[in-house]
């Protein structure tokens, strides 16, 4: 036997070691990164309308594992978008708004397996708005002049791990509205994809 083979071998065992290990005895917390695209809505005042419009997200997250149960919180950026018709039909612009959201859910792992799970989760999301862009849309940017930069939510979701990756698909709804004066409740679907490292 050479010395490649001799090497191929050793390495081949070492990581086998290394991932029986793993499996028997798994790290109760995980860190990780997550990005992905949301489709947002904004709803607004008399007079207009309003449609989903893409944007994206991107941030890190920790989970503590409880057996099937576990608690995941996020701290993400975040740029949403929403397509504005004015009813008497003169064309559409996009409102968007960027925020630091900070998500916290419980979750279950319906499906766990050693490399595979298959979990539903609900919880709340804070977020603070930091930039909103209303310059295209005169009228709805008079009235969003007073713009609440903190914002209270909740989610719900299920998602698919397979090994360390993760797919989740969300529904996020707002709590309270964004302006005082009128009901206006954000509302958006998030796909995201996410790589625990730790």
């Amino acid at each position: 036997m050479n010395m490649n083979k001799l090497l191929l071998f050793t390495t081949i065992f070492l990581l086998g070691l290394v991932a029986k290990m793993n499996a028997q005895s798994p790290l109760p917390i995980h860190i990780g990164i997550k990005g992905g695209s949301n489709f947002s809505e904004l709803p607004v005042s008399d007079g207009f309308s309003s449609k989903y419009a893409v944007g994206y997200f991107g941030g890190a997250m920790a989970r503590f594992d409880f057996k099937r149960f576990y608690i995941q919180n996020e701290i993400l950026y975040s740029e949403k978008s929403s397509k504005i018709d004015k009813t008497s039909g003169t064309g559409s612009k996009n409102a968007k708004w960027r925020s630091i959201e900070v998500p916290l859910v419980i979750g279950y792992k319906v499906v766990d397996l050693t490399a595979l799970n298959v979990r539903v989760f609900a919880g709340g999301v804070y977020s603070y708005v930091f930039d909103e862009n209303f310059s295209s849309l005169n009228q709805l940017k008079d009235s969003y002049t007073k713009f609440d930069k903190s914002n209270i939510g909740y989610q719900v979701g299920a998602g698919v791990e397979v090994w360390k990756f993760t797919v989740d698909f969300t529904y996020q709804g707002g709590l309270n509205n964004v302006n005082k004066n009128f009901s206006s409740k954000p509302n958006s679907f998030n796909v995201g994809v996410g790589y625990f490292f730790l």
